[in-house]
């Protein structure tokens, strides 16, 4: 049975009820949830560093909920676990950061492949069409991040990292 490991998200409400804990005279709680460690440590033994970090974080709680929140689901997303227990519009998000260029995926494939790679690797490892591939690897030739050879039996063109 393979279970996958569910990642729940952080609650903005629940960080600044945390942060209102400095009026009691613990700062720092709010970081310590989100898992900022060290920097909730230091607002614990400061003060919120004199009361001056705990106010400025008033203002960016949500966006570090937010960022905890998106940290996570990448992590999980790159794990392969499921992360369906993501609101939608966070799992785009990660997404669209989370996806690397063209020319990150040929080298990438050019480094795990020393063999060699064809245009047809190319292709459809990067979903372009065959001009727009065979353009990126003409650049990439031209900045020496890869090298081209022919196949020793075929005689077919093959891109090797450099």
């Amino acid at each position: 049975m393979n279970k996958s490991r569910v990642y729940e998200t952080h609650k903005t409400g629940m960080a600044y009820l945390l942060w209102c804990s400095a009026f009691l005279g613990f700062c720092g709680l709010h970081r310590f949830y989100l898992g900022k460690y060290v920097t909730g440590a230091l607002w614990l033994a400061t003060g919120g560093l004199l009361g001056v970090g705990q106010f400025i974080d008033l203002f960016f709680i949500s966006g570090m909920v937010e960022n905890e929140n998106l940290r996570k689901l990448k992590r999980q997303s790159n794990s392969g676990d499921i992360y369906h227990h993501f609101p939608q519009e966070q799992i785009v998000k990660v997404l669209k950061t989370t996806s690397k260029s063209d020319t990150q995926i040929i080298l990438r494939l050019a480094k795990n492949n020393p063999q060699g790679i064809s245009l047809a690797d190319c292709i459809i490892a990067t979903n372009k069409t065959t001009s727009e591939v065979r353009e990126l690897l003409k650049n990439l030739y031209k900045e020496e991040l890869i090298e081209m050879e022919n196949h020793p039996e075929t005689g077919a063109i093959i891109y090797k990292i450099i």
